[in-house]
């Protein structure tokens, strides 16, 4: 049973193998949910399009936009007036992306593209309607729906029962995103200590932190600055918490 306590230990103490994709809980790949016939018809009228890193894909007041992730990393967040933000999940590839829009017109949430992302778009229309005529579709959005609260869950409860490398890598990914969207790049512009105070911590041990993920060309550091090389890395010790 895994323990309710954070464990700082040192981040090199951590076998490399750990640190690999295959440590992320597996997301939900909605269009193998279907049967080859409900697939060709929720492709119907679908197009391809690319989004380069750091536009927001998605915006409450823009299209209702229906897609599925076909390569790249994604974040879906809320934001209030005055610019404060936060994330929901981090959106990977095979996921259905806004089903909000699926079960009803408005949707309060943003979508950035984190990393270059090719997505699907879908028909809305198309979408909602084999949604409530077909059982399968409608199971398949519901799997998706279920996996999007077990992501918002994952956020919350790894701010204080993640390891200290899973705690390290969701504050510099998601400080990072937010300051792409300012700057146009992914960069923590922090120092250690505020990073230490932000996941409740100490200094020397983010500075290990740092050090073991600079050491895997994950990021790499200057005075002040934290430069986020290798996004999907961040995101997938992220979705290796398990609650």
């Amino acid at each position: 049973m895994r323990a309710l306590m954070p464990v700082d230990r040192n981040v090199d103490e951590v076998p490399a193998e750990d640190w690999r994709w295959r440590g992320q809980e597996p997301g939900v790949d909605f269009l193998s949910l279907l049967s080859p016939s409900n697939r060709r018809r929720i492709l119907e009228g679908s197009a391809r399009t690319v989004y380069p890193a750091g536009t927001i894909a998605v915006r409450p007041d823009g299209p209702r936009s229906v897609f599925v992730i076909e390569r790249g990393l994604a974040r879906l967040f809320w934001s209030v007036p005055d610019g404060r933000q936060a994330t929901i999940a981090f959106l990977h590839p095979k996921e259905l992306v806004c089903e909000p829009t699926v079960v009803h017109d408005s949707s309060c949430t943003y979508v950035q593209a984190i990393t270059e992302t090719t997505v699907t778009l879908l028909d809305p229309d198309v979408v909602r309607d084999l949604a409530a005529t077909e059982l399968e579709v409608a199971s398949a959005v519901a799997a998706h729906l279920s996996m999007r609260v077990r992501a918002a869950h994952r956020l919350v409860a790894v701010r204080s029962l993640g390891s200290i490398r899973e705690r390290v890598a969701y504050d510099l990914l998601d400080r990072a995103s937010q300051s792409q969207l300012v700057v146009g790049r992914l960069e923590v512009r922090a120092t250690q200590a505020d990073i230490a105070d932000s996941i409740g911590s100490a200094r020397e041990v983010i500075s290990r932190a740092l050090t073991s993920l600079r050491a895997k060309g994950i990021v790499e550091t200057a005075p002040g600055v934290v430069r986020i090389l290798a996004p999907m890395f961040l995101a997938s010790i992220v979705s290796s918490f398990v609650i």
